[in-house]
């Protein structure tokens, strides 16, 4: 089972939360605009079932101290998928 934690942008940075979400709430929070914090397999993983197994796309952190993340191919959806540790 793919476990993820919420996340959150703040003016700090992004904030992970201390709970684990399984992929199917994970996938509601992106659809939703919301983000998601998991292992980077995990990531790329939830971002290409976004879009039926499509392709994913990955992001360099955008601020100092931000995560690398992935978006579903398209980007349809403005959630980020983040991995990893800040940069």
């Amino acid at each position: 089972m793919a476990l993820f934690k919420t996340a959150q942008i703040t003016s700090n940075g992004v904030k992970i939360g201390n709970n684990n979400i399984d992929k199917a709430e994970a996938g509601r929070r992106i659809k939703q605009g919301k983000d998601v914090w998991g292992s980077k397999s995990n990531a790329h993983t939830l971002a290409e079932s976004l879009c039926d197994g499509q392709g994913s796309m990955r992001h360099a952190p955008h601020v100092l101290g931000g995560y690398r993340h992935y978006h579903d191919e398209n980007h349809t959806y403005n959630g980020h998928i983040f991995y990893g540790s800040p940069q």
